[in-house]
């Protein structure tokens, strides 16, 4: 996905920034390197930021009523996360945004989505419509997680995130799937074992 694109498309028709004005936005954007392991977002804080992935992954995650933490998401390369609810209404977060994977990424800031709010005025509908939208993808997808056996869900995940799934250590990819890691391990070589 082209960056400039995501906010040219983002808007209706009588609301649409040009691209060029677009590119102008985003060629502004700070570009900030994360390392590996580093919490970009922590639980209860209330997000300033929109990520935008240039290189490396990106995990969200939610925390249980038992204090235990669950992967929810992953992005890489050309995606983008952020805690919706916390952004737009600047309200403490239910989501953690940590790096999986050491990179760069370009941070659209809340102060910038407001300045553009007020250039186009569709900018502020879209962006809901587009967390309604993440919002009911993530729960359509971990429901459908929830009547799966492991081996389904594994093949499923595998299939969904085949572009990054070997840069992703096993234990986060147990947490998105709710099995053990070691439980993955058994079951991923059963897999390999079954295609030799």
């Amino acid at each position: 996905m082209e960056l400039p694109s995501f906010l040219h498309d983002l808007t209706g028709e009588g609301d649409r920034p040009s691209l060029e004005y677009a590119n102008e936005i985003f060629s502004m954007l700070e570009v900030v390197k994360m390392r590996k392991k580093q919490v970009m977002l922590h639980l209860g804080e209330v997000t300033d930021s929109i990520y935008i992935v240039k290189s490396g992954v990106l995990k969200g995650s939610i925390i249980d009523e038992f204090g235990k933490m669950h992967t929810v998401r992953f992005v890489a390369e050309g995606g983008i996360m952020t805690s919706m609810f916390s952004f737009i209404d600047q309200k403490p977060s239910e989501l953690q945004i940590e790096c999986v994977e050491a990179g760069e990424i370009l941070c659209f800031k809340h102060q910038d989505f407001e300045y553009m709010s007020k250039l186009y005025v569709g900018l502020s509908p879209a962006f809901y419509k587009l967390m309604l939208k993440r919002y009911h993808d993530m729960v359509d997808e971990k429901s459908r997680m929830i009547s799966d056996d492991a081996t389904t869900r594994y093949l499923k995940f595998m299939e969904r995130y085949s572009f990054m799934v070997d840069r992703l250590p096993l234990k986060e990819v147990a947490s998105f799937l709710g099995i053990r890691q070691q439980s993955l391990s058994r079951l991923r070589g059963k897999m390999n074992e079954s295609i030799s």
